[in-house]
């Protein structure tokens, strides 16, 4: 058993390495560390203004390793962000009680992400990526390892930079972590069932390995969308090397709406299905392209001579937003704008030409730009000419 943070000699560790490139992700709310292959969250003390309703945690965010436990379960039942599968940060068991504990996933951060250097805190001696994070503590944090023969289970100090085994009711920060890089997620912008309306995902794994993912449904309003046919608000699709698999929301009930949000693993493709039943017509269907979660600015072409163009909107990133709309004719004159505002992760549904100031699009011909300048927006077009209806390929910037 290793003492509670009783190091007697204080080596100086310097990151002689360059730092990895940490990009950011989910509009600002996380970063990419592309060396670790995990992505943080950049609120480095969430606990402190959001315990998910977990019991236990301090006003400054502190708790026991059990507490922490529960919180990212918590966390997970809520899908924070749009995940179920936060995690503390892994440690590597090796490095015993020291400091340069690189192997280590906070141990990597500090060192060579950061640029901290042991014995001091973070926030003295860091370089410019510090500035990425916010609430970053100079305390110590709980990892997800423990050693249950002692009731202890690892640290790691960003005041020292140190790695020890701390008993697991003593009270410190957590700081979740996701595996991998979420900046592959995906939006389908609009997903629809009952009413009239059926929907369905389909996907294939053209990779080298199997895949498994998670796969949420969103509400319009932000909150997670029941869909009776999986049984709730998200599912897992496990894919072999080659394989295929379909998601489907029967027309069943009333209508539905909301959007889906995924992230998918390199070499899984995926697109939607959408299939509105009309008394005394044929079935209509359309498949829909889905669209980066990471965009600030989409274009699509819409004709308005015979046909009425629908847009979902959609603000897949963790701050509000306000989504600038210019519409051009043609000849790229300006036809008009218009502005829609969307709180985090929120969707709007409508035709085009009835937003305010739009209305001088009818009868023309031309394109239309969506635009933030925080957050992110996903946007599907949508052609309707009588009950037939087709998607509109978008270009995201």
């Amino acid at each position: 058993m290793i003492n509670l943070v009783k190091l007697t000699v204080w080596i100086v560790v310097t990151a002689g390495v360059a730092s990895a490139d940490l990009q950011p992700r989910l509009g600002g709310a996380a970063v990419y560390d592309t060396d670790s292959n995990i992505t943080w969250l950049t609120n480095g003390s969430l606990a402190a203004s959001n315990a998910f309703g977990t019991p236990g945690i301090a006003a400054n965010g502190m708790m026991s390793w059990n507490t922490a436990q529960n919180w990212i379960a918590s966390m997970n039942l809520t899908k924070y962000l749009g995940f179920s599968t936060w995690r503390l940060p892994v440690t590597d068991a090796s490095c015993n009680g020291s400091f340069g504990c690189t192997g280590s996933e906070m141990g990597s951060l500090f060192y060579l992400d950061l640029g901290g250097q042991g014995s001091m805190s973070i926030t003295a001696a860091h370089n410019s990526n510090y500035s990425l994070f916010s609430n970053l503590q100079g305390g110590t944090y709980w990892s997800g390892i423990s050693d249950p023969a002692h009731g202890e289970a690892w640290t790691f100090s960003f005041g020292t930079g140190a790695q020890v085994q701390n008993f697991v009711n003593l009270a410190f920060l957590a700081w979740p972590v996701l595996t991998g890089d979420v900046g592959a997620s995906s939006v389908l912008p609009q997903f629809a069932f009952g009413g009239g309306w059926y929907s369905a995902l389909y996907f294939t794994n053209g990779g080298a390995n199997p895949a498994s993912f998670p796969v949420n449904f969103v509400a319009n309003a932000g909150v997670p969308l029941n869909v009776p046919a999986i049984g709730g608000s998200s599912t897992t699709v496990s894919l072999p090397t080659g394989g295929t698999a379909i998601v489907e929301a029967p027309n069943s009930g009333l209508l539905n709406e909301g959007y889906v949000s995924m992230a998918l693993p390199p070499g899984v493709e995926a697109y939607g299905v959408f299939r509105q039943s009309v008394s005394g017509v044929p079935d209509q269907e359309a498949v829909v392209p889905l669209s980066s979660a990471f965009s600030t600015n989409t274009t699509i072409v819409w004709d308005e001579t015979n046909f009425t163009t629908a847009v979902a909107i959609v603000n897949p990133s963790a701050v509000a937003t306000t989504v600038a709309i210019t519409v051009r004719d043609a000849s790229g004159s300006m036809l008009g704008t218009s502005s829609v505002a969307l709180p985090a992760n929120n969707k709007m549904a409508v035709a085009l030409r009835s937003l305010p100031g739009l209305a001088g699009m009818v009868g023309k011909r031309g394109s239309a730009d969506f635009t933030v300048t925080t957050g992110t927006v996903a946007v599907l077009g949508l052609r309707f000419n009588g009950a037939a209806f087709t998607s509109i390929p978008a270009t995201q910037k």
